[in-house]
């Protein structure tokens, strides 16, 4: 009886606070998203629970404008001017228990709250993520043409037997090959695209951390008592091959390091001298530890993300024979005799440049959200609503990319429009890609991915922009796709029939975790 009379006194006293806090918040000219969420974060959790929150989150801005009240000091941005752009400045740091849930390292760049200290370490580690630099890289160069004459023999197989092939798991293969290789250098790569075991322990760590942090967004008493029952643990087999491989690659790469040719180094090499200058003082063992967790973080994000984008990019093109014919075309001037490397001439492709470009539009790879703290002077989003300091404000890659005023028919994959729209338009859809955020905490590795000619958004006066990131990004995966699409031809395996939508998670693969085609050699 005590304890009813003690759990009602509770609720009528939270619900007084609710109800007082609702009336005194300045947030409430804002649309809400439900009408429980100025007093409570459990509707919008359930959404998480459930894996729905982004694919909501578009739904919510269609109907309710560019700003939504999500919770009693949370909200939801879905516009540049006066939103994205004001959120993502140097202003607003990250909110910490959101990355300290996404990584257990603590002193990860990525996990960095302060801008500070995140500045500090960027401006530390960027040097080798520049346009420039992956451009004319020897190593990356190497590395891509050895993956790439692999990817080829494969490919090759394939085709002479006519089997079904996973290319999701291909993908991951190949740019884990080329991710390791870039940052340890060749004698250290994988080599995954022959024996996939390996990429398959990264695969399920990557799992396991998903979960983590699906549970620590849930309510705290749902997150304990799964993590009581061992939802969310990383395989620990998986674990310790995974442990053991990077500590051997750091070491060897360690080893190496004073005797190797700046035209060979690595990403490694680079981090090395980079917090050795950095921290002349700082011990051998910190020092290490500091790169070992950044090359974990960097190795493992690429793997992923680079990896979902190639694979979604050759689903695409297998369900639309019309532009596989307009790309081969495309890729089959690469023949011709050119004074420019392979790389500047991949870069200046624009049929390959649209196909990548709407993919990662429609099947950006980590929809977010990302949550930022508006710092105690406040902010104004969208011209007319005035948010105080302390309140939780984030967007979602997928509201913003699937929004139908810059992306008429948003769902549907259409490179065309980044060919045909006229110089004012292109460069307003440009500006809401926003695959890997923007400003001063824009995603290192945009650069790494693309090498390309993508030109997003991105705000002034940052070391490392945006447009770094998608370059690199480019790298990888249009010059795996030259290998496939130059002299193969895709097709959709008529018996595969798993769900090829994409999980609503903060790494977001195919909910069937396959995407199965079929290759032909083409005459």
């Amino acid at each position: 009886m005590l304890a009813v009379v003690v759990g009602s006194a509770l609720l009528v006293i939270y619900l007084i606070t609710s109800i007082h806090r609702k009336n005194n918040s300045s947030l409430n000219d804002i649309p809400n998203a439900h009408f429980s969420v100025p007093y409570s974060r459990l509707w919008y959790q359930s959404l998480q629970w459930r894996k729905m929150e982004n694919r909501t989150r578009v739904h919510l801005h269609r109907r309710l404008g560019p700003v939504v009240r999500i919770g009693p000091r949370a909200v939801s941005v879905n516009c540049i001017d006066d939103g994205v752009r004001t959120v993502y400045s140097s202003k607003f740091d990250k909110d910490a228990s959101f990355y300290q849930a996404l990584c257990d390292q603590i002193d990860l760049m990525v996990t960095m709250t302060g801008n500070d200290e995140h500045r500090n370490r960027k401006r530390m580690l960027s040097r080798p993520y520049s346009n420039s630099y992956i451009l004319n890289s020897q190593t990356l160069d190497s590395v891509l043409s050895r993956v790439s004459r692999r990817l080829g023999e494969e490919v090759a197989e394939w085709a002479s037997t006519g089997i079904s092939v996973d290319v999701y798991q291909q993908a991951k293969c190949c740019t884990l090959d080329v991710a390791s290789g870039w940052l340890f250098g060749s004698e250290n790569a994988t080599d995954t695209l022959r024996d996939p075991g390996f990429e398959n322990d990264l695969t399920k760590l990557a799992s396991a951390a998903l979960k983590r942090l699906s549970l620590h967004s849930a309510h705290w008493s749902i997150t304990y008592f799964a993590n009581w029952i061992g939802n969310g643990l990383p395989d620990q087999n998986a674990k310790g091959r995974w442990e053991a491989w990077l500590t051997r690659v750091i070491t060897d790469s360690y080893r190496r390091h004073p005797t190797k040719p700046p035209s060979n180094a690595s990403l490694y090499d680079h981090f090395y001298d980079s917090f050795k200058a950095a921290n002349p003082d700082m011990p051998l063992n910190e020092a290490a530890s500091h790169i070992a967790v950044e090359c974990d973080d960097h190795l493992s994000a690429s793997h992923t993300s680079v990896g979902t984008v190639l694979s979604y990019t050759m689903y695409e093109l297998s369900r639309d024979p019309d532009w596989q014919r307009a790309l081969r075309k495309e890729l089959l001037t690469l023949a011709q005799p050119s004074d420019q490397s392979l790389a500047h001439r991949v870069a200046n492709l624009p049929v390959l440049d649209a196909v990548v470009t709407e993919t990662l539009r429609t099947r950006a790879p980590s929809p977010g959200p990302f949550p930022r703290v508006v710092p105690d002077s406040g902010c104004r989003l969208a011209g007319k609503f005035d948010i105080p300091g302390g309140t939780v404000v984030s967007s979602s890659v997928w509201a913003l990319h699937f929004n139908p005023v810059p992306f008429p028919s948003p769902e549907e994959w259409r490179p065309g429009r980044w060919l045909e729209a006229d110089r004012d338009t292109l460069a307003e859809m440009r500006k809401w890609v926003w695959t890997f955020g923007s400003g001063a905490r824009v995603c290192i590795g945009n650069h790494y991915s693309l090498r390309g000619r993508f030109h997003p958004f991105t705000i002034p006066d940052v070391r490392s922009s945006k447009k770094v990131l998608t370059r690199q990004m480019s790298t990888v995966i249009k010059e795996l796709l030259v290998t496939v699409y130059t002299t193969y031809e895709t097709s959709v395996d008529e018996g595969f029939t798993g769900n090829v939508e994409q999980v609503d998670a903060f790494s977001a693969g195919p909910l069937a975790d396959c995407l199965k085609l079929k290759f032909r050699r083409l005459p």
